[in-house]
């Protein structure tokens, strides 16, 4: 497949030769001085107004504004939306509309990303520090039609600085709690009338947030490099951008995971702690959220990727034709230890993950003003995507694994095994996978009378997975923790999705819409290691979504305010789940869910100094069918309960953004200030790593409030800026899971009720800077 699509490279120098009129395709999302937002989630450039979806979009001035430098971040600015990591890097969960995928495993997002229109295939590799970002889109609901197979109750898309035609730049400095300093900027060359050049480049450096009182360290932080130099041609009627990139981060990757004592009883906590004090002669820190631990700590990250793509556009007539060509390759390695978070030296794990990826698109897009006498335009395109996936895991047992995890009568000759060095890679896990992935599709908009649109697209995915899982044993001992394992693993699978949609628009500030589309994610495998032969049980199904949406988009006084509302309703069948036996997590499909609500955006700007963004976001989450769900802990791997009606995890049933900026000159001088100040709010949700609706792992709502105060130059040649990000340092969990090995502690009560020990992945704490910011 990938032979068949190279020559179309040479198909677009062709018809570059051919007369053209220039025209609007796919460019960076921007907001305009009057508050016009410009998207192209319909792969063209639209105003936000006018394309019946529910969007979030936010302009790099935006984005700067509130204090986004991470897809983590954009969860306080964008409702119904969430990215969260846990105990490893390369576990990020983006979530919209209360569906998401942990990514630390073979599983595929239900959220599919996008970088300058290139599908991300791991959002692990997306972690990072934002680069030179002129906006980001957040498109909420299946996107099958125009996005994929993976975008099936979201898509977002990220979008870079384009080279510019004249000599600029920027350099800004930034240093803050944790030690933490960053230096980026970028600069613009042209190289003549039809060349030109960007380069980007970022490094930071932090020490991180928690202090671990058993060595005295503190962990958490990173130090982080990226680059990027994007080519940039213009002649005739092709316009084609040359990218590539590099990041890397070196650091700890620790994530603070501390013990809630709420989750035991009180003898069930002091034999906790009396285990890890006879052990290890001191025990855990109960104070959660105050940035101290007591673990024995062994981590270690190191998180490397790079790409380059080719995208090219001809004007072909009044068509476009466009070609994406891409690579991208992603290495992670993490030492997560000791993986039990107590100051007892049992066992680490050594996760490696590697992504080699390839997307080739071709699309042609037809003016929006001529065919049919302006009644109809188009978007077609041919898709073909590879990736090779490979994960590794090594589990290392400590020097005390022994004396806590093995009968007395097998204690020493364990101990013997492990002075032997029969603890290094005591297990070894190999997981590969092939992906490939061939789609076509189209979507056609109509003009059926006056203001009223019809709207029809569809696309056919089919694509064939081959994967392999090996799991060893170099250590007897650790049986307890994995099995032997080996099998060959086949899929194949095909889909059709489709969109349709009625828009009216009675005037030019006003549109009404109803839309039915529907989205899939395929089959795929489990990658994680157990203390169960999974064998061919390994193989799960595809999901898929059937979503309805109703919505208007409205503007008022001239733009000053803009008020959009979409309801919704998302049927998903064969949901991706994810068990846990104690150990490991498998997936498995779990029925039938819907979630139902609404999205409200709005902008209110009475003046050219005072505007005010504001969004909710409302679920209501509901299993129509799940007989098989994990059961408590306690009831053993194998005992099911029936969850039928029932809440989905991390699915708050409200979320909310407002932020108001306030700005004004100083006098005459040239100088002008502003204040930015954003609260963002979740309601109680089930943050629980197994669904399982146990109360123990539900997280009250709570809001953070984040601030900035800037002063800037004459035509905003600098600024200055100070920052604080949740601002009362309000504690809270974005992730929580069970005790591991939670049985050899004694903390399960072994009744229904599932009470166990749980653990809180911890949310950022209050964080404050300063930076300083020099236009050229």
């Amino acid at each position: 497949m990938f032979g068949r699509l190279v020559p179309l490279s040479a198909l677009v120098f062709i018809l570059a030769t051919q007369p053209a009129i220039a025209q609007s395709v796919e460019t960076p999302a921007e907001e305009q001085d009057d508050g016009i937002i410009v998207v192209t989630a319909q792969k063209r450039s639209e105003n936000l107004q006018n394309v019946p979806i529910s969007i979030a979009a936010l302009s790099a001035a935006k984005l700067n504004e509130a204090n986004v430098l991470t897809v983590q971040d954009l969860a306080r600015v964008v409702t119904n939306f969430s990215a969260t990591r846990t105990s490893q890097a390369a576990s990020i969960r983006l979530t919209v509309r209360g569906i998401g995928t942990a990514s630390n495993n073979a599983n595929e997002p239900s959220v599919a990303a996008f970088v300058d229109g290139v599908y991300v295939p791991r959002p692990g590799s997306i972690i990072g520090n934002f680069l030179d970002m002129e906006g980001v889109e957040v498109l909420r609901g299946p996107q099958g039609t125009l996005f994929g197979r993976n975008a099936s109750v979201g898509a977002i898309s990220f979008r870079t600085g384009q080279p510019t035609g004249d000599f600029s730049g920027q350099i800004r400095a930034e240093g803050g709690t944790g030690d933490r300093y960053l230096l980026t900027g970028n600069v613009n060359v042209p190289l003549s009338e039809s060349l030109s050049v960007r380069v980007a480049g970022l490094a930071s450096t932090s020490n991180g947030l928690f202090n671990n009182r058993l060595d005295g360290k503190t962990y958490g932080g990173s130090d982080d490099y990226a680059g990027r130099v994007t080519l940039k041609a213009v002649t005739g009627n092709l316009t084609w951008l040359l990218r590539g990139d590099y990041a890397k981060s070196d650091g700890d990757g620790y994530v603070t995971n501390e013990f809630d004592v709420r989750s035991v009883s009180p003898a069930q906590l002091q034999n906790f702690l009396n285990v890890q004090t006879r052990l290890a002669g001191s025990a855990n820190d109960l104070v959660r959220f105050d940035r101290n631990v007591n673990q024995f700590v062994t981590a270690d990250l190191t998180d490397e990727n790079w790409g380059v793509s080719s995208d090219a556009t001809v004007e072909v007539g009044s068509f476009s034709v466009r070609l994406i060509n891409s690579y991208r390759s992603w290495d992670s390695e993490q030492l997560d230890g000791d993986s039990f978070n107590t100051p007892i030296e049992i066992g680490s794990r050594i996760a490696g993950f590697s992504s080699r990826s390839h997307n080739h698109e071709l699309q042609l897009i037809s003016p929006q003003k001529e065919l049919l006498n302006g009644r109809l335009d188009f978007v077609a395109g041919v898709y073909f995507f590879r990736e090779d996936f490979a994960i590794d895991e090594r589990l290392q047992l400590n020097r005390q694994f022994c004396d806590f995890s093995v009968p007395p009568n097998q204690v020493a000759q364990c101990n013997a095994l492990l002075r032997a060095g029969g603890g290094v890679d005591a297990t070894d896990l190999d997981f590969s996978q092939s992906v490939e992935s061939f789609a076509v599709y189209s979507q056609a908009n109509l003009k059926i009378a006056e203001g009223l649109t019809a709207t029809l697209g569809g696309r056919w995915t089919t694509e064939r997975k081959n994967g392999s899982f090996v799991q060893t044993l170099a250590n007897p001992f650790a049986a307890s923790l994995r099995r032997p394992e080996s099998v060959a693993l086949r899929l194949r699978d095909n889909r059709f999705t489709w969109r349709g949609a009625l828009s009216y628009q009675p005037k030019d500030d006003v549109l009404l819409f109803a839309s039915y589309s529907t989205g899939f994610k395929s089959g795929g495998f489990n990658s994680g290691g157990g203390t169960e032969v999974l064998g061919l049980s390994r193989r799960f199904d595809r999901e898929t979504v059937d979503n309805y949406e109703v919505g208007a988009k409205t503007s008022w006084l001239n733009n000053a305010l803009q008020a959009n509302l979409t309801f919704y309703r998302m049927d998903i069948d064969g949901f991706q789940d994810r068990s846990f036996d104690g150990l490991s997590f498998v997936v498995r499909n779990a029925g039938t869910l819907r979630h139902q609500g609404f999205e409200f955006d709005t902008r209110i700007a009475p003046s050219r100094n005072f505007v005010v963004n504001a969004s909710l976001g409302y679920i209501d989450s509901e299993f129509t069918s799940y007989v098989g769900a994990s059961a408590l802990p306690g009831l053993g791997s194998r005992a099911r309960q029936d969850l039928t009606g029932g809440r989905s995890h991390f699915a708050p049933e409200f979320t909310g953004a407002f932020g108001a900026t306030w700005s004004g000159d100083i006098g005459k001088s040239g100088l002008r200030w502003s204040l930015n100040g954003n609260l963002s709010y979740i309601s109680d949700l089930n943050n629980g790593s197994v669904t399982d609706n146990n109360p123990q792992t539900v997280q009250d709502g709570y809001a953070l409030l984040n601030g900035r105060f800037q002063i800037s130059g004459p035509a905003d040649r600098w600024n200055i800026a100070v920052f604080a990000n949740n601002i009362t340092d309000k504690g809270y969990c974005v992730a929580q899971f069970y005790q591991v090995l939670d049985t050899a502690f004694a903390l399960r009560n072994g009744v229904f009720n599932g009470s166990t020990g749980v653990r809180c992945a911890v949310g950022q704490p209050r964080t404050i800077g300063v930076s300083g910011t020099f236009n050229f």
